[in-house]
């Protein structure tokens, strides 16, 4: 409405690290022409063997995505066409979209419509006598309640697969997230607090589930030093077809920034609670709703909860606009629901044979708008601001005083925006 703005400009997000520890490590790879390897060996070898230590876990397979993590995941657990998996509405596609490449149905679950994450207390209505596996997606780095997974699963005979990709080193009820289940994946790419830059890495205390994911991308060398089962040796030359290896320089990363993990968590935390220090006293704005079963969070993003009805019915749209122009980093959620995308909504993509597009024998069920709506009500009331890895409390003071301004002037910009025709 023309004032001066609270802030002239936030701060810069800056990520991820690279240190010169970093580019020394990188600039020494290349001049040892360190670019490529066909089995266990050298950065890779040092990040799987230090992600297996810091988890506690026996098996760790890095490859060159979170997605193709989650590919290997499910071949891993032998899903076959036709088999239901639960998996969560609210998450990104790639979390879901890896089971139509083994043929599976993916069962859209609603939302915790506080926490965006998956629901628990619903899985159990979704469950068919052709239910296979439930997957789970720790959403910005709060887990989901996974005692009251674990115990869905164990009840239904199910397989168990975390997406931790928004959560690395999150802790529920003192154990750590990709724990709990028969495997999880966690993204390397360059957002995530672990990063290779792409990559991805896969892990679990199934020497099946390593033999099967190593084959399904990991032939020659490393199929020779991973695969013992009889019934799999065959197929040690050939694997089954793809190549999911990481990139030597990737991995090299992904070690040194594994390394500085617990110091960036905490970092984020520290911000984050600060905000919700600041944010518990002001209309409009709740902040993240924390359950009792998370120990620790590993903050990927900052998302507070709008309520409208606190200041005169503003609509977010203009709320977000209006704490964009006093010099808050403030958006909405990017991702809508899985169900509300045409490949949930659609089966005439034209794309052929592939996955759930007409695989012969295995339908695949069409959502519509409105049909999980507690994931749709959270997408509409949730706001989104930078986790920074660096100390911003000053910074963070001021968003809070710019936002008080907002709410302050809420009728006025409410009016305002009727005029001007926005509203």
């Amino acid at each position: 409405m023309g004032g001066d703005p609270v802030l002239a400009a936030p701060p810069e997000y800056r990520w991820p690290i690279v240190t010169e520890q970093d580019i020394k490590l990188v600039t020494e790879m290349l001049g040892r022409a360190e670019i490529a390897y066909v089995g266990q060996e050298g950065q890779v070898r040092d990040l799987e063997e230090r992600f297996c230590d810091y988890l506690g876990v026996s098996h760790a397979l890095a490859v060159n995505s979170g997605t193709n993590a989650l590919h290997s995941a499910y071949f891993g657990i032998e899903l076959r066409p036709g088999d239901e998996v639960l998996a969560p509405t609210y998450t990104f596609m790639s979390t879901v979209t890896p089971l139509f490449a083994v043929n599976a149905v993916p069962v859209l679950i609603d939302a915790d419509e506080w926490t965006g994450n998956l629901d628990p207390s619903l899985l159990e209505a979704h469950i068919t006598p052709r239910t296979r596996a439930i997957v789970v997606t720790h959403m910005n780095g709060f887990p989901v309640d996974m005692a009251a997974v674990v115990r869905v699963a164990r009840k239904h005979d199910l397989k168990l697969v975390e997406d931790c990709s928004l959560a690395h080193g999150a802790v529920s009820n003192g154990q750590q997230v990709g724990t709990f289940g028969d495997a999880a994946a966690f993204s390397l790419q360059s957002n995530k607090h672990v990063t290779a830059g792409t990559g991805g890495i896969l892990v679990t205390n199934d020497a099946r589930v390593h033999e099967r994911a190593v084959l399904l991308g990991h032939f020659l060398d490393r199929s020779r030093s991973d695969v013992r089962s009889v019934e799999y040796l065959p197929f040690v030359p050939t694997g089954f077809g793809f190549n999911n290896r990481i990139h030597p320089v990737g991995a090299a990363l992904a070690v040194a920034s594994l390394g500085r993990l617990d110091e960036v968590i905490a970092q984020r935390c520290r911000n984050a609670e600060q905000l919700d220090a600041l944010l518990a006293g002001i209309d409009g704005v709740q902040p993240p709703v924390r359950e009792a079963h998370v120990d620790r969070p590993s903050p990927y993003g900052y998302q507070p909860l709008y309520h409208p009805e606190e200041l005169d019915g503003l609509p977010i749209e203009l709320f977000v606009r209006a704490a964009a122009a006093e010099g808050v980093p403030v958006a909405r959620a990017k991702t809508p629901p899985l169900h509300r995308m045409p490949a949930f909504q659609r089966r005439d993509t034209g794309l052929g044979t592939y996955g759930h597009f007409g695989f012969q024998g295995v339908e695949y069920r069409v959502y519509r708008d409105g049909e999980l709506p507690r994931s749709e009500a959270y997408v509409s009331r949730v706001l989104r601001f930078p986790a920074y890895p660096q100390d911003e409390y000053s910074a963070q003071e001021l968003f809070v005083a710019a936002l008080k301004k907002v709410g302050r002037n809420a009728g006025a910009l409410v009016r305002w925006a009727r005029r001007e025709g926005l509203a």
